[in-house]
């Protein structure tokens, strides 16, 4: 009889450690989450309010991405937004308490952004874990850095091989991201663009160029060795919008677009369009001088990385990027200039400092 009890004993605790266990693999507690799927262990000064926000920027990401266990702290008295310190081997993280969202409060969308930005200083070990980085602007963006064949890629346009090409450097994958994340979460992925490459040979081509009917950008490797930072990044949303128009933006956006710009199909320009409205309704000589597709390139440009601009020269324009684009395709959408610190050398700055 004792040992059928001893057995009865053994098979319940079993069975209760099994159940124990599903409810641990299945648990839907934030902190719970961020423990066993990353490491993350989260002291008590963290809520489940706050932890809910850092697990779907995780989940965000590949499940490729294998971290060290962690301790995360959060604090009122941190400068940065995020530090990263290591203690007896282990990875210590403080968290600034200013970068979670506070409900009803106009900075929301704001500290959104610098919670996202604080994440991937981590997961990127301050920017220097190449694959870490190119795995986030794969599964983000759906953009590869890792060409399988130039020849293949170029054969209908350029025709070129690896030799025209050269790497992107941590650095300049990181201000991918800083440009890349403005965009609303609907935009992050367009299907059609599949790569980014960098072209060695500066004076060829145009500083940038948007392949779309072969799925990807080409950026010149100048653009990432002068100390323009925030001009390379309006390049980049530039490239990225002549995707939008091409694949995205409806027949009426675009229409609604080129009646705003005063444009009108013209067979005697150089670009077969031209406008009716002033040189000073541009961001630039380039809006002005070619089409609507441009216009809008340039304008998307400037309203992410120099909204004043955009808005001292055409303020419809800008409100049209803003309700048109921007709200539309995402729920909440704050210009960068509407935050408290909104130059790229502010919240995105981390990104580039290692």
């Amino acid at each position: 009889m004792r040992i059928i009890n001893v057995i009865l004993f053994t098979i319940a605790v079993f069975l209760i450690g099994c159940y124990t266990v599903h409810l641990e693999t299945f648990s839907d507690d934030p902190i719970l989450r961020l423990k066993q799927k990353y490491s993350l262990h989260l002291d008590t000064t963290w809520t489940t309010k706050q932890a809910s926000p850092l697990l779907k920027i995780f989940e965000s990401f590949s499940t490729d991405l294998n971290f060290h266990p962690s301790i995360w702290k959060i604090s009122d008295n941190l400068e940065e937004d995020i530090k990263i310190e290591f203690q007896n081997s282990l990875k210590s993280v403080t968290i600034n308490s200013d970068v979670f969202p506070v409900e009803g409060s106009e900075q929301d969308f704001s500290a959104e952004k610098r919670l996202f930005y604080a994440a991937v200083q981590f997961i990127t070990e301050n920017g220097t874990n190449t694959e870490a980085i190119k795995l986030i602007i794969k599964d983000r963006y759906g953009i590869s850095v890792d060409i399988p064949s130039y020849d293949l890629l170029t054969q209908r346009v350029t025709q070129e091989t690896a030799e025209h090409y050269s790497d992107f450097e941590n650095e300049d994958l990181m201000l991918f991201i800083s440009i890349l994340e403005e965009f609303p979460q609907a935009l992050h992925k367009i299907p059609e663009l599949r790569y980014v490459v960098r072209r060695i040979d500066d004076k060829i081509r145009a500083p940038g160029l948007a392949w779309t009917s072969e799925g990807y950008i080409e950026l010149s490797q100048t653009l990432f060795t002068r100390d323009f930072p925030d001009d390379t990044r309006r390049l980049i949303a530039h490239e990225k919008s002549h995707f939008l128009w091409t694949y995205l933006f409806s027949d009426q956006l675009k229409q609604d677009w080129a009646k705003l710009g005063g444009w009108q199909k013209d067979l005697k320009s150089e670009s077969g369009w031209s406008t009716t409205k002033n040189r000073e309704e541009f961001v630039t000589d380039y809006a002005y001088q070619n089409n609507p597709n441009e216009d809008l390139a340039e304008s998307i440009g400037f309203y992410l990385v120099y909204p004043d601009k955009l808005r001292s020269c055409s303020s419809a324009k800008y409100d049209f990027i803003h309700n048109r684009i921007m709200l539309m395709y995402g729920e909440r959408y704050i210009s960068p200039d509407m935050m408290q610190d909104t130059s790229f050398s502010g919240i995105s700055d981390h990104l580039l400092r290692y």
